[in-house]
C-alpha cells in the first residue's frame, strides 16, 4: 500500500462496510476508557476520594477519582443524578447541597453556575452543581445531599 501523502485521504469512509468498522473501533475504544476508569476507581488508592451522597435520608459512601466531577462520580455510583446536559452546565439537574463544612472547601462557584442553579428546586445557601465540582484530595469525607426532585429549565 503507497502511504505517501498524495495517496493518503482523509475522506469520510466511502462504504458500509467502513464506516461500520469505525463505528465499532470507536464503540471499543470507550468500552476499553470504561473498563480502564472502572479499574483505577477500585484499585488505586491514590487516586481515591471517599465522597458522601445523602440521598432520600440514606447516606452512601462512595469512592471518586481525583479529576473526575462530581457528576461523573455519581452516575458511576448510581447516584440518582440525572445531569441531563451531560454536565455543560446548562440545566440544574445535578443540583446538590454540600453541608457546611464541604461547602467552605469548594472553590467559589462562577456567575454561569450560579445562574444555572437560579432554576433550581429546593435551593440552598450551599447549593452547587455537581457538574461544576472537580474531585480533588481535599474532598475526602465530603458530604452532599441529593434533592428529592430536580428542575430542567432551559
Amino acid at each position: 500500500m503507497d502511504m505517501t501523502p498524495s495517496t493518503l485521504s482523509l475522506a469520510r469512509p466511502s462504504s458500509t462496510n467502513e464506516r461500520m468498522n469505525v463505528g465499532m473501533k470507536f464503540i471499543s475504544h470507550r468500552i476499553t476508557l470504561a473498563c480502564r476508569r472502572m479499574q483505577l476507581l477500585h484499585t488505586s488508592s491514590v487516586l481515591n476520594v471517599n465522597i458522601v451522597f445523602i440521598e432520600k435520608g440514606v447516606e452512601r459512601s462512595v469512592k471518586a477519582i481525583r479529576g473526575d466531577t462530581l457528576l461523573e462520580t455519581a452516575k458511576d455510583s448510581k447516584i440518582n443524578l440525572p445531569g441531563v446536559c451531560g454536565g455543560m452546565c446548562e440545566c440544574s439537574t445535578c443540583h446538590v447541597i454540600a453541608d457546611a463544612p464541604t461547602f467552605d472547601l469548594l472553590p467559589e462557584a462562577e456567575e454561569e453556575e450560579l445562574d444555572t442553579l437560579d432554576s433550581a428546586l429546593g435551593l440552598t445557601d450551599t447549593s452547587r452543581l455537581a457538574c461544576q465540582i472537580d474531585i480533588s484530595r481535599d474532598l475526602e469525607g465530603a458530604r452532599f445531599t441529593v434533592p428529592d426532585s430536580f428542575s430542567d429549565v432551559r
